[in-house]
């Protein structure tokens, strides 16, 4: 297995990507590198054509043994991490993804925040959970752990037809009457005429973005949605270097039954729309995913802990705008003053309202 290295040409220290910027640098003698600009275009591809290419066998999946260049020592890193760092001399390598085992990245997003950076944005996130106990902010700043990983995701683009039927409400209202204690009262009252409704919508989409590991919580990583996909790199294992880097372990298939889960729920809202009328019923819907394309990417997080009262908790950071999503513990006594003072605005609102009907 070859194992690429990032040796400074100046005194020979390891090489790492520096966030924000284009280039690599020595932390020891400060010397810099620039990526070389890559010529690559960054194209969809087709997802029916790879389909088969990207299937996994997840019982196949072993740990990979890497000797390092520089010190000569042995170790292993988890079959579905593609980059690691030597934990006896600290030498910085990528493991080459076969792209016959399965589909390579195409792309990333380099890492925009330094660690410094990313701290600051867990700083003010910690400060701003307002359930959490009020000494948490010190103790969980003085704890915190930060890492900083390229994670694989799988985007989605088709041109989506569905046809569909159901029914279209149309609304008429219609006065009642009633009594209250021998008094004769009239009200207004909705109803609603249905009426049969089929057709036809064509929603396109663009970049549906799916987390392609299982290993990190889903709900944190869509929690960090705002990633300017624009900025996007043709892969280069230079912005790897001084950070780990994730395989994925959804493969493109398995992907894709999340994007249409996503993509359902705006064709549902076009077929309403379609329907027309006040309120729309669904009976059937069914859609064909044409000029169906994928990209396998790479995008920045920073993946940190912290401990609180013997208890771990995770938190992750998006690497390119510091927006940070995890998890807190909740104080008890916050949470308990909180329902008293709501049952106590309850009750005075129904004194008071007592009060006036007297």
């Amino acid at each position: 297995m070859n194992i690429q290295r990032f040796p400074c040409g100046q005194c020979g220290a390891e090489l790492e990507f520096k966030p924000g910027t284009s280039h690599l640098e020595c932390s020891y003698c400060g010397h810099e590198e620039i990526i070389p600009a890559s010529e690559e275009e960054i194209h969809e591809l087709d997802f029916h054509s790879y389909a088969e290419h990207a299937r996994l066998d997840m019982g196949g999946e072993q740990d990979q043994i890497l000797r390092c260049n520089e010190c000569g020592a042995e170790y292993s890193i988890g079959g579905y991490d593609s980059s690691d760092a030597c934990p006896f001399c600290g030498a910085n390598v990528v493991v080459p993804v076969d792209p016959i085992e399965r589909v390579a990245p195409k792309s990333l997003l380099p890492f925009a925040l330094d660690q410094r950076e990313a701290r600051d944005s867990y700083r003010k996130w910690i400060g701003s959970r307002f359930w959490a106990p009020n000494n948490l902010k010190k103790r969980a700043r003085a704890s915190a752990s930060l890492h900083g990983v390229y994670v694989p995701f799988w985007t989605y683009d088709s041109l989506t037809h569905t046809w569909y039927t159901g029914m279209r409400g149309i609304d008429y209202y219609v006065t009642e009457t009633y009594r209250v204690n021998g008094e004769t009262r009239t009200r207004r009252v909705r109803k609603t005429r249905w009426y049969p409704a089929s057709g036809h919508v064509v929603v396109p989409f663009d970049d549906v973005l799916i987390l392609g590991t299982q290993r990190l919580p889903r709900k944190y990583t869509e929690m960090m949605q705002a990633w300017e996909l624009e900025g996007l790199e043709p892969y280069s294992t230079d912005y790897l270097s001084g950070f780990q880097a994730m395989r994925y372990d959804i493969d493109l298939e398995g992907g894709f039954v999340s994007a249409k889960e996503i993509m359902d729920g705006e064709i549902h809202s076009a077929v309403c729309r379609d329907i027309g009328g006040d309120r729309q019923r669904v009976h059937s819907k069914s859609t064909q995913y044409d000029r169906l394309t994928f990209k396998h990417i790479l995008l920045p997080i920073y993946s940190g802990a912290y401990r609180y009262k013997e208890k771990t908790y995770r938190f992750f950071i998006n690497g390119q705008s510091g927006q940070t999503a995890g998890e807190a513990p909740v104080s008890f006594w916050k949470v308990a003053l909180a329902v008293l003072i709501g049952l106590a605005i309850i009750a005075a609102a129904v004194y008071f309202f007592g009060q006036s009907e007297g």
